[in-house]
């Protein structure tokens, strides 16, 4: 069977390897379809985070659906997502049910295989139905919109709140996305046209990533949720935007130390939160909750699944996901394909 690989002067390519027997309590996936994450990208540049470090170099790819190959227990013949974070159940946080606080907590993609392949083992527990109503590129979509859920429950809001969201990638419009529906106003930053498009097609405001401070100072954003990470000044800009008593959520992975005004953040006594992974909610799995939501979404998700390439083309769907003219949100690749 055919997976990708890391290696290690940074490129990608295909491998052919023998699956082996699986483990008691596992299941073996045919990958129907796996998004590439911006996790993904600052592994190729290199911007890998420390305790991040990648199994025997790495199958990248933690967005999945697939079908059961072979299990270990009988299961469904249905499409299933994967959870991708695996946590022990056994820790003190796990039996609080803050799994994601997990110290020996696992990813797939990063220290286990992940989902850029043909086939994948995960254990059975991670798995979730899908809805037989979505395509199993839609279907790709149950975990990032899982980790938008996470970020919208920690931002506790109301139908009188103002959110302001920074960067418009996948996950700052999908959790624009799902701000809408219960926020009062939901405003995002864009950089490029194709951002902008996107988020009016979603129902955002929208706000020039220069003009982000000067917009909050009459918007006065009650919640702003960060999504861009790496190298970017958004944190800076989170603490300007937000209003007296704001919650900051933070969700992008950065690869600096951001800047953070800590004068700002004492004076208008700001709470900066965060959000890892899916997680448990009130009401159960957060992951369960994305696979439950993706319906009610399954058009809007669609404009934001820009482009889509074969596992025989791997390397090239990374190239694109690099290439600013591409115009690329949501990047697919499709095994089967």
């Amino acid at each position: 069977m055919i997976r990708s690989e890391w290696q290690p002067d940074g490129t990608i390519t295909l491998v052919e390897i023998d699956p082996g027997p699986l483990q008691p309590g596992w299941a073996r996936l045919k990958v129907h379809a796996c998004g590439i994450c911006g996790s993904d990208l600052h592994r190729l540049k290199g911007h890998v985070r420390p305790g991040a470090a990648m199994a025997g170099g790495g199958t990248p790819g933690h967005e999945l659906v697939g079908t059961i190959m072979e299990a270990t227990n009988p299961l469904p013949d249905v499409v299933y997502a994967v959870e991708p974070r695996v946590a022990c159940g056994t820790c003190e946080y796990c039996l609080e049910g803050r799994k994601t606080l997990c110290r020996a907590g696992v990813l797939v993609g990063a220290q286990m295989p992940g989902g850029l392949a043909q086939f994948i083992d995960v254990p059975e527990k991670q798995l979730y139905a899908v809805d037989a109503s979505l395509s199993d590129l839609q279907a790709s979509m149950a975990e990032p919109v899982s980790i938008c859920v996470r970020a919208i429950n920690m931002a506790d809001l109301r139908r009188d709140t103002r959110v302001l969201i920074l960067g418009a990638g996948s996950l700052g419009l999908i959790t624009g996305m799902l701000a809408r529906d219960t926020a009062d106003r939901v405003a995002i930053s864009v950089r490029y046209p194709h951002q902008e498009a996107a988020a009016k097609a979603l129902g955002l405001e929208t706000v020039g990533e220069a003009d982000v401070v000067a917009f909050a100072q009459q918007f006065e954003p009650d919640v702003v949720i960060e999504t861009v990470g790496g190298t970017a000044n958004t944190m800076e800009q989170a603490t300007a935007a937000a209003r007296p008593g704001a919650r900051i959520v933070v969700l992008g992975l950065f690869s600096i130390q951001p800047p953070l005004d800590m004068g700002a953040l004492i004076r208008k006594e700001l709470q900066i939160m965060g959000s890892a992974f899916q997680g448990m909610s009130d009401h159960g799995s957060e992951f369960r909750a994305a696979t439950m939501l993706l319906p009610r979404y399954r058009d809007e998700i669609r404009t934001l699944q820009t482009h889509q390439f074969p596992l025989s083309d791997v390397a090239g769907a990374f190239a694109c996901a690099l290439d600013k003219n591409a115009h690329a949100i949501k990047i697919t690749v499709l095994p089967g394909a």
